[in-house]
């Protein structure tokens, strides 16, 4: 493997790591927010 396939297979885990972290935060996020709308609507 050249120095140019290394740099790209970390460039491809790099951006594969930050999908994951992305997908986790869309998981979490909805399931934060509306409980706290629902909360204050209700006041």
């Amino acid at each position: 493997m050249t120095g140019w396939g290394m740099f790209f297979v970390f460039v491809g885990v790099a951006f594969l790591t930050a999908q994951v972290f992305r997908l986790v935060d869309a998981i979490e996020r909805p399931a934060r927010r509306p409980r706290r709308r629902r909360a204050a609507a209700y006041y």
